[in-house]
């Protein structure tokens, strides 16, 4: 994957988190919880906390889907120098789409 492509997934990934821990702290606050609605200076910790254990759950298959793609379409493609699904040359536009 370029250089580009890499800052932009980090990019991405960091504006995903951010807003996760956005709505995990406004979720801890909301006034539907009556008394168990969480205050102060504690809960964007506590939400930031929540948020980065939870990660690896959400994580995992989406990396798992992807693993399953690369080996449908190798960056190497096959002895020709193709994908074997594709049948363009290596590496396809979906493997270039799923490389880190």
């Amino acid at each position: 994957m370029r250089s580009a492509q890499l800052e932009g997934l980090g990019s991405a990934l960091e504006h995903a988190h951010a807003l996760g821990v956005g709505a995990a702290t406004a979720g801890l606050q909301d006034a539907a919880l009556g008394g168990l609605r969480l205050t102060g200076p504690g809960v964007p910790v506590l939400a930031q906390a929540a948020v980065s254990s939870a990660t690896p759950f959400l994580r995992a298959p989406l990396l798992a889907r992807m693993s399953a793609v690369q080996l449908l379409h190798p960056a190497a493609g096959s002895s020709s120098g193709s994908c074997p699904t594709c049948h363009t040359p290596a590496p396809c536009e979906t493997s270039r789409a799923v490389q880190w």
